[in-house]
């Protein structure tokens, strides 16, 4: 362990007042499999489940708990008309089509309607939770009615010409729109106290979007889903018997077939369907580009075919993003999401019907940091559209205690300003997917861990079939200063590729007991690394490699079509100064790798060979890229040879102006003419090179205890300008 130091208590204490969750279902079972509705559906359906109370075309039901109020809405659907000459001909809906809208569209306003189906609330795709060791059953309440907020007449052509019959059609509702559905099948919650509501649903077409939307902003508010999705099951140990010989059925291969059980998936699971049903073609054209290469074959897909399907499945992305699951398969299980008191929320799809299971409502009352513990607060925090967005508060200073690992996760201090992070024994970013720090102050010297150590459970779905790699896309460090790390991340003796390490514009100082390389991949790689505008140095033991990945390393064995080093306007001082600038051999003299050293300052470091261990002790690299890069060590220049042989090397002192007290200003002429190293250097502005957050602002956003950014009117204790207060 080094550099103990004592953790500010208040930011590991918490307090609880009179936590509860409250739960409510619409189904009850008696013992004897009895299935009825509760009491207040049970008083408003006749026989037939068919609802008693219409008025306005609608059925509504309200529910109060001691701190929740529901109000669940049905709606009608337009009748079809009758041939009583021939009850089964399809003769369109009951309805009178009025003024013409768009003869192109052949579709009119709605003159009148002559009659509706009937509104019901009934019992429907009961469901075993197999995540439940008990083996519990699901039980939702089914409505009608699709959640519309215009309706229109179509009048129906085929094979362009009128079949004289008419049905509705619909303008379904999108978020931002202000006018929220005015019938059809709803939910509408408004809790008397701030809590969390994991809410019990059947999204009947898992393809369709689900909406929570905030009645006051008419915004859809993030949210998880965990549950299960139709059509993805998977074999278990549980054998299936065939009832008639009382042994286990054989297929007609002769193995033994075990019983089908649908798949339970976590909210990060649910994430991960969701973005293979929106960019999983273009992911397999990807695929397959790699596998031609890797069998010396020509590209199965072009550049532009590539460019084409990729803006396509982003469009996809905006226009599904409120997707659970895929295809036109349903899901069923839980959506958790935060609420305020006295606000209401609307649940439903936008074109067909939500099943409802029930809720639990756990009330803000609930244990809660007391001070800025980031463990609590990113655990808190919900994620949206796959991924989590922390944003912490200017000034503040945040302790972490264990390792973080949420997945998709940025850590950021507001635009503008810098948050604090503390870094206890044994902590360090953990990530087995994206991770982007970004605006934030680290203390990592409490820490004999990297700054990022890879987790040391991949996601099994991340595996790159070629070569084994589990592949994470971004390690982003922007804007950051980290103080006294062991390293900067290590893969933690897993075969992971990263797709993207970045340092941009940060500084980063080293203060390692032992000698340790500073971006370390014993088992696998990062296939770009790109370091910019950003000042690295050690203070403490010497690394024996600034770079060092497995020598198996190399862009086509992880699928990629190449791989880069690139540093461009960074100082780096005392860095491996006995040791080697990098190690690599998987990239070393490959036409698939592209370096690219430009404006540099390299001080005492490499053990005065930075240019050949750069290049992996392969000169005359064509695909290399050198400018105005400084060398100096032990008091002279590097001979470069035919490493960095373009001749633009600056070979004088930079004469850094006092790098043992962390002030890498060159004062060195030809450094300074050239304007080379980190441009901060050159900054006249001090808070610029010492990151110091800027003065306090009125119009500052506001957040609550779990960093998260709230209107200024909430009520409670809440921060601002990185300072607490108490809004009444």
């Amino acid at each position: 362990m080094k550099k103990i130091f004592t953790l500010i208590a208040v930011a590991l204490t918490s307090v609880s007042i009179s936590a509860q969750t409250e739960s409510y279902k619409p189904i009850s079972v008696a013992a004897d499999g009895t299935i009825t509705l509760a009491p207040e559906f049970a008083a408003i359906v006749d026989e037939s489940g068919n609802a008693t109370n219409v008025a306005d075309g609608k059925s509504i039901v309200t529910v109060n708990t001691a701190n929740m109020t529901l109000e669940a809405v049905g709606g009608a659907t337009i009748a079809n008309k009758v041939n009583p000459d021939d009850p089964s001909a399809n003769v369109g809906q009951d309805l009178v089509p009025g003024t013409l809208i768009s003869e192109e569209n052949h579709t009119y306003e709605i003159a009148s309607v002559g009659s509706w189906n009937s509104i019901s609330w009934k019992n429907g795709q009961n469901k075993l939770d197999i995540n439940d060791a008990n083996g519990t059953k699901l039980y939702f309440l089914m409505g009608t009615g699709n959640p519309y907020v215009k309706m229109f007449c179509e009048e129906v052509y085929r094979d362009g010409a009128s079949t004289g019959t008419y049905r509705a059609q619909y303008e379904y509702y999108k978020p931002g729109m202000q006018t929220m559905p005015l019938v059809g099948l709803y939910y509408k919650f408004t809790p008397k106290v701030d809590g969390t509501l994991k809410v019990l649903i059947w999204a009947n077409k898992g393809n369709r979007n689900t909406y929570v939307i905030d009645d006051a902003t008419k915004q859809a508010v993030p949210l998880t889903a965990e549950g299960y999705v139709n059509g993805k099951r998977a074999n278990y140990t549980t054998p299936a018997i065939d009832p008639e010989t009382g042994e286990q059925k054989l297929d007609n291969q002769g193995n033994p077939i075990y019983e089908q059980y649908q798949i339970f998936f976590n909210a990060e699971q649910i994430d991960s369907i969701h973005t293979d049903y929106i960019y999983g073609n273009y992911f397999r054209m990807l695929q397959a580009n790699a596998d031609a290469a890797a069998a010396g074959q020509e590209p199965a897909y072009s550049e532009e075919k590539l460019a084409a399907e990729k803006e396509a499945c982003d469009a996809n992305a905006e226009t599904r993003k409120y997707v659970l699951s895929t295809g036109n398969q349903a899901f069923w299980g839980w959506i958790t999401f935060k609420v305020e008191a006295g606000k209401s929320y609307w649940l439903f799809q936008d074109s067909s019907q939500v099943g409802f299971g029930g809720f639990d409502f756990t009330t803000g009352d609930e244990e809660q940091p007391v001070g800025n513990d980031l463990n609590a607060i990113v655990e808190a925090a919900v994620p949206a559209e796959g991924a989590t967005i922390v944003t912490l508060n200017a000034g503040e200073e945040y302790t972490m205690n264990a390792p973080i690992s949420k997945a998709n996760l940025t850590i950021a201090g507001p635009d503008g300003g810098f948050a604090k992070i503390k870094m206890a024994e044994g902590t360090s970013f953990s990530p087995n997917t994206n991770i982007t720090l970004k605006n934030l102050e680290i203390d990592a010297s409490a820490s004999s861990d990297a700054l990022v150590t890879l987790n040391a459970s991949p996601i099994e779905g991340s595996i790159n079939a070629e070569g084994g790699y589990y592949i994470i896309n971004d390690v982003n460090i922007i804007n950051c200063k980290i103080n006294d790390a062991e390293q900067i991340i290590n893969d933690n003796g897993v075969k992971y590729c990263v797709a993207n390490l970045l340092i941009d514009n940060s500084v980063i100082s080293l203060n390692a007991n032992s000698k340790k390389t500073a971006i370390f991949f014993s088992q696998g790689f990062a296939n770009n690394l790109t370091i910019k505008n950003s000042t690295v140095c050690s203070t403490g033991a010497d690394q024996d490699y600034f770079v060092r990945y497995n020598n198996a390393g190399r862009c086509d064995r992880a699928g990629f079509d190449s791989n880069s080093i690139t540093y461009e306007n960074c100082t780096f001082y005392n860095i491996a100064k006995e040791g080697q600038w990098g190690n690599y051999n998987g990239f070393a003299g490959r036409n698939t790798s592209y370096w690219v050293m430009t404006n540099n300052i390299f001080v005492d470091c490499g053990n005065g060979q930075v240019a050949r261990r750069y290049l992996g002790s392969r000169g005359d690299q064509k695909t290399a890229t050198f400018a105005n890069n400084t060398y100096w060590f032990n008091g002279v220049a590097e001979d470069t040879g035919n490493y960095d042989a373009t001749g633009t090397a600056l070979t004088t002192d930079p004469a850094l102006k006092d790098p043992a007290n962390g002030d890498f200003t060159p004062t060195g002429e030809a450094q300074v003419a050239a304007k080379t190293g980190d441009p901060r250097w050159f900054a006249e502005d001090t808070a610029v090179r010492n990151f110091t957050a800027e003065t306090e602002d009125a119009n500052a956003p506001v957040y609550n205890l779990a960093g998260q950014r709230v209107a200024p009117s909430t009520k409670g204790i809440l921060i601002k300008n990185g300072k607490k207060f108490i809004n009444r």
